[in-house]
């Protein structure tokens, strides 16, 4: 039998030590560890964690800005827009997201309805962001503007034949355009816009038509459909106005080629114009910096950030006193339909019905 000997941690220390010394070592002790959580709570006064739907090195510039004035650390988790609200449903408080930054109204809504984000009470907020702009209760707030245009092969296509979303209807366009597939979050978005201002029945007349217009089955995603274009596999591509921008400015040669061939057409659709969709900002249920998270979403709607939204990512402010800039000036004068925006997650589920009744 094996005789095991009691073991006291106390009797071990005092053997070595004296008492006075063992009263020294736990002050010493619980001075150390007061000084690890001061550092901590110093640290998480200096930072902020945002969950991104875009990659980390296409908001570095607003990220370095907001650092360089305040001294707050962003720390940026990226991700698909519905893989991050998955996350944030699945860590639900012990989440360390204080920031969601995602695209699309209907996309907020949902989180609004899942309780993953707070309302905001910032008087800057609400002074910058235009009230069809934002979530009536403040859970959200539209950081920038991107279209849904009409791109056309410059040697192929007069634009003047294409002003508005209607024209895609002609039969002079059967079988010349390409499109993603009709039940992405992008073209959705667009049709519970046609659903919300001219109503079901001619919202179907307008995917049936279009889908009989279609150059192929629809494939790919929308830098893909420009490309198509490019090289003659079709003359016309509706896709998100940015990616022109992109193009133009890409890396890559072949890229910068197909933006020359391109022309982009703004579109003027009945009264309402052109249909916009917006990438905003909210306030996680969860957030643990909940100041630091607040001044980030603010700054994301001053006068300086708004100009890189434009300049660098190739949107549209939403701030009306912020001019696009030169270049995207170049595409034209934007009517945008801000009206439907607060309508977008309501009529979502009609569209995608009317969408899945077609070919598109």
């Amino acid at each position: 039998m094996i005789k095991c000997k009691r073991f006291s941690l106390t009797d071990h220390i005092l053997s070595g030590i004296t008492v006075k010394k063992l009263v020294l070592y736990s002050l010493l002790s619980g001075l150390f560890f007061n000084f690890i959580y001061i550092a901590e709570s110093e640290a998480n006064q200096r930072s902020v964690n945002v969950y991104s739907f875009r990659h980390v090195e296409l908001i570095k510039p607003l990220i370095n800005e907001f650092t360089k004035q305040t001294g707050i650390k962003v720390n940026v988790v990226s991700g698909k827009a519905d893989k991050l609200m998955q996350r944030l449903i699945q860590d639900g408080d012990n989440s360390f997201a204080d920031v969601l930054l995602t695209v699309g109204a209907a996309k907020l809504d949902k989180a609004k309805q899942l309780k993953l984000i707070k309302p905001i009470n910032s008087s800057i907020l609400q002074a910058n962001v235009p009230e069809d702009l934002r979530d009536p209760d403040n859970y959200w707030f539209a950081l920038s503007l991107r279209v849904r245009a009409i791109f056309y092969a410059k040697d192929r296509v007069k634009p003047q034949l294409l002003p508005s979303y209607e024209s895609l209807l002609n039969n002079r366009w059967l079988g010349k355009i390409c499109s993603r597939t009709g039940n992405h979050f992008y073209n959705r978005t667009m049709v519970a816009s046609f659903v919300y201002h001219y109503g079901e029945d001619w919202t179907k007349n307008w995917v049936q038509k279009f889908s009989e217009n279609l150059a192929m089955r629809p494939n790919g995603n929308d830098r893909d459909q420009m490309r198509k274009v490019a090289r003659g596999d079709c003359d016309i591509a509706i896709a998100n106005s940015y990616y022109y921008g992109m193009l133009s400015s890409s890396v890559k040669q072949s890229d910068r080629e197909v933006y020359q061939k391109l022309g982009i057409i703004l579109p003027q659709n009945m009264k309402t114009g052109s249909h916009v969709n917006i990438s905003g900002a909210a306030l996680t249920s969860s957030a643990k910096n909940v100041d630091n998270a607040i001044k980030v979403i603010e700054f994301l709607t001053t006068k300086k950030a708004q100009k890189i939204y434009a300049y660098n990512n190739f949107e549209f402010p939403v701030r009306a006193d912020i001019p696009a800039g030169n270049f995207i000036e170049t595409w034209g004068k934007l009517n945008a339909d801000t009206l439907s925006i607060l309508h977008l997650s309501a009529y979502s589920k009609k569209a995608a019905e009317v969408i899945s009744q077609s070919n598109w």
